[in-house]
């Protein structure tokens, strides 16, 4: 009956999610039975505290903003004991590598190098790099030129996309992110590098984009080995979605934007999409570094096939779900190509060995993702899912006609009829 396989497939839903609850239990303890605040287990999380509205550390120690805002409501329903740890940010990769913090929540940006360090989660907010200047200034085009100089944090993301975008002008690294509006406005620097969500923090009217030089998503980066934080924090996030705390969060603290366009758990589907071609360019250049070509026939059928017995095995339409991994394996050829055409040979190329057992934790957690949104339901536009995994992915080489085949593939597999588990 329906009602029967919508009921079978959310428990199928929150069982890939959540880890068939079981880490969800030992991270939080029962609601009955919480542990006293000094017998709390400690979440440790890496924050900032200089990017606004994300993260903000005040004088006086005290620490507010989004992300902040995120933790604290995690670690409240969680039953655990909120634990602040200051970064700089040219030490974030290496401070969660040696397992300072267990989550960075500070406003990270999605990656292709952070993926293969840890595992990000769902993301929680999007936002556009942009380039600032006073109010009245010089034209777009005059900005990247020799002489002007360009303030951007030192040691973030947006520091790597200004010295991609940007190829004349002077840079200047600063390591206080919130000293850049007083910077811009004081004169000292012809502009800025920031995004739009913390632009929006600037004085209003003093200030005008000069240029976009890409869009980004944040998500929480957990640091490796904590797989079981990892699920339990997707988990909660999806389920924050839903019963609309971290919309009021994004109300409260972001002025509502950086919200996903999509229904959670299809924007989760596009988000998982969007970051396995992130990968490609790697992939790409790991196949260069060892003389393999960009197609590897018997690899892509075996993902295929792969793709096809754990969906059914997970009660997804198999057809449906070989459709989806043939249009990734397509579009990822793509983005290999492009890649290997543009970037020169590197000797600090990731091995194979190092980037498929990532992709498989992509493919993974793309499988549970759409689990869900086929237990969701959610209404699916694919055109919509096109233009959402464009701009996520941003990826040379992935055009409209490999974004649009994705879709179809998503769409299909939200609408295929239900199928019996494990067959």
């Amino acid at each position: 009956m329906i009602a029967t396989g919508v009921a079978r497939r959310r428990r199928a839903a929150l069982g890939l999610v959540a880890l068939a609850g079981a880490a969800a239990l030992a991270a939080s303890g029962c609601a009955a039975h919480r542990p006293t605040a000094a017998a709390a287990p400690v979440l440790r999380v890496g924050s900032s505290g200089d990017y606004p509205p994300f993260s903000v550390r005040a004088a006086d120690g005290t620490w507010s903003g989004f992300d902040v805002a995120v933790a604290r409501a995690y670690a409240a329903a969680r039953g655990r004991r909120l634990e602040l740890v200051p970064f700089r940010w040219p030490e974030l990769a290496a401070r969660l590598a040696a397992g300072d913090f267990d989550v960075a929540m500070s406003g990270v940006t999605v990656r292709a190098d952070r993926l293969l360090v840890g595992t990000m989660t769902a993301a929680v907010a999007r936002a556009e790099a942009i380039v600032l200047v006073r109010h009245g200034a010089a034209p777009a085009a005059a900005v990247d030129r020799p002489g002007v100089r360009i303030a951007v944090n030192r040691g973030g993301h947006l520091e790597r996309v200004a010295r991609a975008r940007l190829r004349y002008a002077t840079l200047v690294p600063v390591d206080d992110n919130r000293s850049l509006a007083e910077l811009l406005a004081t004169g000292a620097v012809a502009a800025v590098v920031t995004d739009t969500v913390e632009a929006a923090t600037f004085p209003a009217g003093a200030f005008a984009v000069a240029a976009r030089l890409g869009r980004d998503r944040k998500a929480y980066w957990v640091a490796p080995g904590r797989a079981a934080l990892a699920a339990d924090l997707d988990a909660w996030l999806l389920a924050a979605e839903r019963d609309g705390t971290l919309p009021r969060l994004r109300t409260a603290w972001l002025a509502g934007a950086g919200a996903p366009a999509l229904a959670p758990e299809l924007a989760r589907v596009v988000d998982l999409a969007a970051r396995r071609l992130m990968l490609m360019p790697a992939v790409a250049a790991a196949k260069r570094a060892a003389g393999l070509p960009i197609v590897d026939v018997r690899r892509e059928a075996e993902v295929v096939a792969r793709a096809g017995a754990r969906a059914r095995s997970a009660g997804l339409e198999g057809a449906a779900a070989e459709r989806f991994a043939r249009a990734q394996i397509d579009a990822a050829r793509a983005v290999q190509a492009a890649a290997r055409a543009t970037a020169a040979e590197s000797a600090d190329a990731p091995a194979l060995a190092t980037l498929r057992p990532r992709i498989d934790v992509l493919d993974e957690a793309t499988l549970a993702a759409l689990v869900a949104m086929r237990a969701a339901a959610p209404h699916v536009d694919g055109a919509a899912i096109a233009t959402a995994l464009r701009a996520d992915a941003g990826v040379a080489g992935f055009d409209e006609a490999h974004a649009g085949a994705i879709a179809a593939a998503i769409a299909a597999l939200a609408a295929a009829p239900e199928a019996p588990l494990g067959h």
